[in-house]
């Protein structure tokens, strides 16, 4: 049976997305996995009251709230919890896509600005310097972001090659650490082929302006080479992005490029590391970013890559729960991102760690503006084991 014809102004759904709605068999299982959902208690603030939303909009042709689908974190936890295997981020995507049009000109206004204004080189080069230099007045705004350092980019001179990207906010808030995991790569015969610096497309694609992140992933398949053996980066926020380009581009480039997609964590060999100095051994809390790969590509490797340096990983509650940082979430959403970070900090630190530990940059400044002990990217603890005198790092 066809779709009802929507009124004027309104889409029609795509088969493929029509196909997916029905396909969900509304058990709720999804909301439990819900961060909004479990903040709120709201029905359409989860995960099948969204779906209901977004089935009345392009499917009956009705009129409805978008508050709810704007409120989405897009963390997917309610994809790994669906027994039905609901693509819901697909289906969300296309249809805050489909629906902006009908957004208020304030919201659609206030997303542009906040991508001109992340996207400003200078802008963001600003801000982070003047945090930098005020510090000590600034803590909590200044967490997270560290002082520039000339480390040196390793040569080419391994046969295997890597395209490292190198991203659009995070050399500034962190200049030094796509320097640090080069350094890593190198050390595992690996060379590291800078990509950008430059945005995937995330951020302006989670802004609501998507064509120009389908330019900005265009660009990167341009930079990109075939003999690469794998494509990577330390923000797994953009390693998830770039393996999303089939879905998002009419490219026949995007699928090669996808496979070769990788995360960081599993072009590094836990057997070839040494554990540091027993005095340097921590009590570590590691959070996985919503972004990591489950299983043996991301969360488990860096597990298992932490363990090998010789800290202990302590438990941590409710270990899917987002932090809300989500890219540019936080800004967007400080309310629900205040409340998400606040649980997420006590669920990590409950089993006293000396530090907490993440594979992300966004969810690393988000968590570090509540903190009371260190929050620091694994790659940071990898690169100081490799290289402070004193210590083997490697086997």
């Amino acid at each position: 049976m066809s779709n009802p014809s929507p009124p004027p102004g309104m889409p029609r759904v795509l088969p493929r997305i029509d196909d997916l709605l029905r396909a969900c068999v509304h058990c709720g299982f999804c909301n439990a996995a819900c961060p909004t959902y479990q903040l709120s208690g709201d029905e359409r603030e989860g995960p099948r009251g969204r779906l209901y939303l977004v089935k009345e909009i392009l499917v009956d042709g009705r009129e409805a709230p978008l508050g709810p689908l704007e409120h989405c974190l897009m963390c997917r936890a309610c994809e790994t919890a669906c027994p039905a295997g609901i693509r819901y981020g697909e289906i969300l995507d296309y249809a805050r896509e489909q629906t902006n049009d009908r957004r208020s000109w304030r919201a659609r206004w206030a997303d542009r600005l906040l991508y001109r204004a992340l996207d400003s080189r200078a802008l963001v080069q600003s801000v982070t310097g003047f945090l930098r230099r005020t510090r000590r007045l600034t803590p909590r705004a200044s967490s997270g972001i560290e002082k520039s350092r000339n480390l040196p980019w390793p040569a080419v001179r391994h046969a295997r090659k890597v395209g490292l990207l190198r991203g659009c906010v995070q050399p500034h808030m962190r200049p030094d650490l796509d320097n640090k995991a080069a350094v890593i790569l190198d050390h595992c015969g690996v060379s590291a082929i800078p990509l950008g610096p430059a945005c995937c497309g995330a951020l302006p694609h989670h802004l609501h302006q998507v064509e120009t992140g389908r330019h900005l992933a265009r660009q990167r398949l341009d930079e990109w080479r075939p003999d690469w053996f794998a494509v990577t980066s330390t923000a797994t926020g953009c390693g998830a992005f770039m393996a999303e380009y089939p879905r998002l581009l009419d490219d026949d480039r995007a699928r090669p490029f996808a496979d070769k997609v990788t995360d960081m964590a599993a072009l590094i060999d836990p057997g070839r590391l040494s554990p540091v100095t027993p005095e340097r051994q921590m009590r570590i809390a590691f959070h996985a970013p919503c972004s990591l790969p489950a299983g043996p590509q991301g969360q488990e490797r860096v597990q298992a890559i932490l363990l090998a340096l010789g800290h202990t990983l302590v438990p941590t509650d409710a270990p899917a729960l987002c932090c809300g940082s989500a890219g540019p979430y936080a800004l967007r959403y400080p309310r629900w991102a205040q409340a998400l970070g606040n649980r997420k900090w006590q669920a990590l630190t409950r089993h006293a760690p000396h530090q907490v530990v993440t594979a992300n940059i966004g969810c690393l400044r988000h968590l570090a503006a509540r903190a009371d002990r260190p929050v620091r990217h694994w790659i940071d603890l990898v690169y100081e084991a490799l290289t402070t005198p004193g210590t083997d790092g490697h086997g």
